[in-house]
Order: C-alpha cells, then sequence, then structure tokens
C-alpha cells in the first residue's frame, strides 16, 4: 500500500512540476500587478473566499496549504496512472502548448524535468559516490558521461563527468569533473534509488540496497575463495 502510495505521489510530482514552474512565473508577473494595487496575497483571497470574514492564525493556514498541496500532487499522480487521466493530461498539456508564450516556459521546464526525473534514464548512467568537498565528506552524485574530450587530452588522465544535485531543486546542482580512479561505482543502487535517496536527504533508503551489496560482496569473495 505505501509502495503504490509513494509511486503515485512521485508520478503526481513529476506531472506538477513543469505546470507548476511555470504557474510560479506567472503568479511572479501578477504579484507585481497587484502589489500596484495595494490588494492582499493570493493565499488570504482564497482563504477570505473559502471561509469568508473568519479569523485564521497564520499556523492554520500554512496548514491549510500544506495539505492541499500534497493532496493535489496525489491526485495529479492518481490521474496520470490511468488512461483517461493521461488522456485528460495530454488535453491540458495541448492547451497550455497552444499559447505561445506558455508554449515556450513550459517545454524548457518539461524537457529539464523530463531529463532529471527519470523519463529520459539515459540523462544518468550510474550512481557514484566521490569525495566532495574536502577529504573525509562524500557526495552522492550522478555519472553522465564516462569520459570527457577535449579535456582528458590536457590532463592526461582517464576523466568522468558528474552532476550532484543541491536538493530540494533537482535542476540545481554542480557539474565536477573527476579523475576515474577517485570515483567510487554504487552498482547496487539504482538511478531511481539514488535520486530518491539525494532529494529525500537520505530519509528514504530502500531496504533491499543493503541486501543487494551483501549479495555484491558475496559474488565478489566467492571467486578469492575458491583460490
Amino acid at each position: 500500500m505505501w509502495k503504490r502510495l509513494r509511486a503515485i505521489f512521485f508520478s503526481g510530482l513529476i506531472a506538477l512540476l513543469p505546470i507548476t514552474l511555470t504557474v510560479f512565473i506567472l503568479q511572479l508577473l501578477y504579484q507585481l500587478i497587484e502589489s500596484s494595487f495595494g490588494s492582499g496575497g493570493l493565499l488570504g483571497d482564497l482563504v477570505r473566499f473559502v471561509f469568508g470574514a473568519v479569523y485564521l492564525p497564520e499556523s492554520v493556514i500554512n496548514l491549510i496549504a500544506i495539505f492541499a498541496t500534497i493532496l493535489i500532487i496525489l491526485l495529479m499522480g492518481a490521474i496520470t496512472h490511468f488512461y483517461i487521466g493521461r488522456r485528460i493530461y495530454a488535453s491540458l498539456e495541448h492547451v497550455v502548448l497552444s499559447i505561445p508564450f506558455l508554449r515556450k516556459v513550459y517545454s524548457t521546464f518539461k524537457q529539464l524535468t523530463d531529463s532529471f526525473f527519470n523519463r529520459d534514464i539515459s540523462a544518468f548512467k550510474r550512481v557514484v559516490l566521490i569525495e566532495y568537498p574536502r577529504p573525509g565528506l562524500y557526495m552522492i552524485g550522478f555519472e553522465t558521461n564516462r569520459s570527457v574530450p577535449g579535456v582528458e587530452e590536457v590532463v592526461e588522465k582517464r576523466l568522468v563527468s558528474i552532476f550532484v544535485m543541491s536538493p530540494p531543486n533537482p535542476i540545481a546542482g554542480i557539474w565536477i569533473i573527476a579523475p576515474e580512479k577517485d570515483v567510487i561505482y554504487l552498482d547496487h543502487i539504482t538511478v531511481e534509488e539514488g535520486f530518491r535517496m539525494v532529494m529525500s536527504l537520505g530519509i528514504s533508503v530502500a531496504p533491499e540496497i543493503r541486501e543487494r551489496w551483501i549479495q555484491q560482496k558475496s559474488m565478489q569473495s566467492s571467486p578469492q575463495a575458491a583460490k
């Protein structure tokens, strides 16, 4: 049940992110116009519309916003899991793409999210561990290329292209070119699992990862024991 709910949640997040980023830009423009007229904020207007003149503490409003956001994400995830929902989502996407300004903004954000959210799994090859930003500290990254032509020839070393995310924003991060000998490959962790680990700040770790590591070590030690 929990795995199913988690899968639906991530599907909703993937579906909502490009739309949310597009709406965010429109909201900035709206707030700029709104502030020039001295009117209230969007959330305050929504609360007054729903609850009328009833006074609500700021903490209650924040809770309402958090739960509403989670419900919307789950709803979008559920919609994209079914054929009819996917057709509805495709129709809404078609409407957005038919508007010139929105088409450019939405398409840009969608390409980014498709690359970083496993829609284009080839964007990341493997999960790696690198010692960064100083000796003794490690960061999980994603291999994007096994070689860096034009740079390897200069330093005369085998290099690996690595992207290190900066959660909670999967699009932000740093690009690191590291010597291959300094890269630790975490082949017992899939790209999707590594992504979830990074985005959850280490909270969401699949239990089967440790089992895979034990199996991998036993397979590596078996030939040595046979010798």
